[in-house]
């Protein structure tokens, strides 16, 4: 359906997403309330707030439903002060949403403002402010899913993640990004986009394979060079025709919220209209599956480890921080099988086959 109506059809790349967004949440609530007076939800292009199902009923949420309803029917007791920011340019889109969320009763802790406006401006005033009063911006998430590439400038981005307890989840609109990079009169909006003008190299770049990793590498970069993110990862949307739809790219300087992002990913099953994929080694390309090939996990740990011993703690540290698998991929599927073959000797507090903290592993 086009974009231009106010509800449109949703796509199974979009539920996936979703999907991911809502596990994220309810993670990161209960962890950012316990430690925090208040914390800030952005969704930087709200849109309407249903999606069509396919008998053309309003009836599946979008991301601000998703996000009101991951704290409302939390478990857990959400004790901080939640503000819930949805911004959208269009009036249709805006109002339709403002008359869902007027249906819910929130407690006293929990507020929500809907401002139709463009996201860069409302993010750029709400930043300024703050500067003006020489305060932070409190503990956020950021989830900035646009249509396109004309609203999302670098210097939004890197200002959101100027505070050390803020997180952002970015759709990079790939496939649109690519058809127009050649096109003179979009060449500002590709400055504003990167952060820099070191796209247009790539724009000559004839091999569609190479142009595209150039691409993908050179927004990588940026959110972890000039933004100063630590933890970034990145997640490719490939449809049924074998075309990347998007990257999904998740920044945060905490371990904690890295460690709930991976698990919220290797949690999603395939739609089965598209692959998902975590990118951000593309030497190490991996499909998230119930059961994945763990072959790049375990040759990746023993090029690090071949040789030492290093605590249990180490390995799931560097699983995490190094490659595309969680830490619980290590133990049963890795560790298990090396030791039965005697590819490793085991120094523990428990039974054969566990590897409890402060265990340590020697790699023969």
């Amino acid at each position: 359906m086009p974009i231009t109506q106010t509800i449109w059809h949703i796509e199974p790349h979009t539920e996936a997403k979703h999907a991911i967004l809502e596990r994220y949440l309810k993670a990161w609530l209960p962890i950012m309330s316990k430690w925090n007076g208040r914390i800030l939800y952005i969704d930087g292009f709200a849109g309407p707030g249903k999606y069509l199902d396919q008998n053309n009923r309003p009836t599946i949420d979008g991301s601000p439903l998703i996000a009101i309803n991951a704290a409302l029917k939390h478990k857990l007791p959400l004790h901080a002060e939640i503000i819930f920011i949805f911004i959208e340019l269009d009036p249709e889109r805006c109002q339709h949403l403002g008359n869902l969320l007027a249906q819910f009763t929130l407690p006293s802790n929990m507020k929500y403002e809907v401002k139709c406006e463009k996201f860069d401006e409302t993010l750029s005033s709400i930043l300024n402010y703050l500067d003006e009063q020489h305060k932070q911006l409190a503990p956020t998430f950021a989830f900035i899913d646009p249509f396109g590439f004309s609203d999302t400038p670098f210097s939004v981005i890197k200002r959101i993640m100027k505070n050390p307890k803020c997180e952002v989840l970015i759709t990079f609109m790939y496939k649109d990004i690519n058809r127009f990079l050649n096109d003179p009169a979009k060449a500002l909006h590709f400055d504003l986009l990167f952060g820099t003008d070191r796209w247009r190299p790539i724009a000559r770049i004839d091999d569609p394979k190479e142009r595209k990793q150039q691409i993908y590498q050179l927004y990588y970069a940026q959110l972890g060079e000039e933004a100063k993110i630590k933890h970034v990862r990145s997640f490719e949307m490939i449809d049924k025709f074998n075309q990347t739809v998007y990257f999904l790219y998740f920044g945060t300087n905490s371990k904690v919220g890295l460690k709930q992002m991976k698990a919220a990913m290797w949690k999603i099953d395939p739609y089965g209209q598209f692959r998902f994929s975590d990118r951000t080694d593309p030497n190490q390309a991996v499909l998230f599956e119930p059961e994945p090939d763990i072959t790049p996990l375990e040759k990746a740990i023993l090029s690090q480890f071949g040789g030492k011993s290093a605590y249990i703690e180490e390995l799931e540290g560097f699983v995490l921080v190094e490659t595309a698998f969680r830490e619980t991929h290590i133990k049963s599927p890795i560790l298990k099988t090396m030791e039965n073959a005697g590819k490793i000797e085991v120094s523990r507090r428990g039974k054969k086959g566990t590897y409890p903290p402060g265990t340590v592993i020697r790699f023969l």
